[in-house]
């Protein structure tokens, strides 16, 4: 976990926050070894999409990837299926 993580722990903890949005799985699993409750970009841009702030995922679901943000295809997939949404193609060579 670096610096920035830390002190992101540490102000969640000060502020008694419901949530850490962190996406580092290594940082990830330190802060909920903590008991920090973590939510990371996915997840809350999935409950954004099921409370209706945004009308649909993959079209940022395709941005990440064309500006190579690594997510697994396979779990950006799974998510767009549980909202009923065309799938990502992974475009052949």
């Amino acid at each position: 976990m670096d610096s920035g993580e830390s002190e992101s722990v540490m102000l969640y903890k000060e502020i008694h926050a419901d949530f850490l949005l962190i996406d580092d799985k290594k940082a990830r699993s330190i802060a909920e070894n903590l008991g920090v409750n973590c939510i990371g970009v996915i997840g809350l841009l999935s409950v954004a999409r099921n409370r209706g702030f945004i009308k649909e995922l993959k079209p940022l679901f395709e941005t990440f990837l064309q500006n190579k943000r690594f997510y697994s295809v396979e779990l950006l997939n799974a998510i767009l299926s549980t909202f009923d949404e065309d799938r990502i193609s992974i475009p052949t060579k």
